[in-house]
């Protein structure tokens, strides 16, 4: 099961892996979100994440035991930072700490979960960049123990929008010999990742206010991006008008992602209400899902 939270909601879906070929089992959302941050303790919130989540269970019949979750990029701390090559696992956790306490001075040690990646340039750079996510342990601990009570574990808790990539790579095969923009479109944020030959070679993010702002980032990163082949987008936010905006101002290509590309549908699904929602709605939900690390 993957699960994509964040201000928008919550997007649910099944995805049931047969041999090397995934199936939509069922897909839903509603406008809730779970607490984080400092509201993660709150009880009531809780509780009606955990009813919501059951009511999804039991009225798609979902069998999957385990959920992966990929969280709004708002509730994690991401940054990128210069990494002097050849540097050891140890010196890079030390250097990674020590940035968490210049932007968040009240971050306790152990407060957080890091990961880190290591980004891919062409040509390669002489000190990469490194991306490091972080995310509260207490918000890990929230997910784990709402997930436990309904019988299920919890696999991966990844990034929104990087699930989103993971859709793009599965249902798209060309983009392992492109240079692309992929941009999940927010009602204020705009999530930039740069994917060469599939591998991510740089993130950033901008803050928006309308679609008016949304449409003129994305033409300046679409004549900012020397070299991409096409951008494309994705988001909880993006609707068909605002699509035809962003393709007018553009100076590339611009696709819409279609994370069912690859992905067959269920018989029971195909004429459920539920599915006549623009697919690219849901492409960090089913790019978590169908990650199978």
């Amino acid at each position: 099961m993957g699960l994509s939270i964040g201000d928008y909601g919550v997007h649910a879906v099944e995805v049931e892996w047969t041999g090397q070929t995934p199936t939509l089992r069922a897909i839903d959302e509603w406008q809730h979100s779970l607490p984080m941050g400092e509201e993660t303790t709150h009880a009531d919130g809780l509780s009606e994440f955990r009813e919501y989540l059951a009511a999804f269970i039991k009225l798609h019949h979902v069998n999957a035991r385990q959920v992966s979750v990929a969280l709004d990029t708002s509730y994690l701390f991401l940054n990128t930072i210069p990494m002097v090559d050849k540097i050891s696992p140890s010196e890079r956790a030390e250097q990674v700490q020590w940035e968490l306490q210049q932007y968040l001075p009240g971050n306790r040690p152990g407060g957080y979960i890091t990961a880190y990646h290591t980004m891919v340039h062409e040509p390669p750079e002489r000190d990469p960049e490194i991306l490091c996510v972080s995310i509260r342990r207490n918000d890990v601990r929230a997910i784990r123990t709402i997930l436990q009570d309904l019988g299920l574990s919890l696999h991966i808790v990844d990034v929104d929008h990087f699930s989103g990539d993971t859709a793009l790579r599965v249902n798209y095969p060309d983009s392992y010999r492109r240079f692309l923009a992929v941009v999940g479109v927010k009602k204020n944020r705009l999530d930039i990742s740069w994917l060469r030959n599939g591998h991510l070679e740089a993130y950033r993010y901008r803050p928006v206010g309308s679609a008016q702002d949304i449409v003129d980032e994305i033409g300046r990163i679409s004549t900012e991006s020397t070299g991409i082949h096409a951008m494309t987008v994705y988001g909880p936010y993006l609707n068909k008008e605002l699509l035809a905006m962003i393709r007018r101002k553009a100076a590339v290509l611009v696709e819409a992602m279609n994370p069912l590309r690859h992905v067959n549908v269920a018989d029971t699904l195909r004429l459920a209400e539920s599915i006549q929602s623009p697919s690219y709605r849901f492409a960090a939900a089913i790019g978590v899902a169908l990650r199978k690390d």
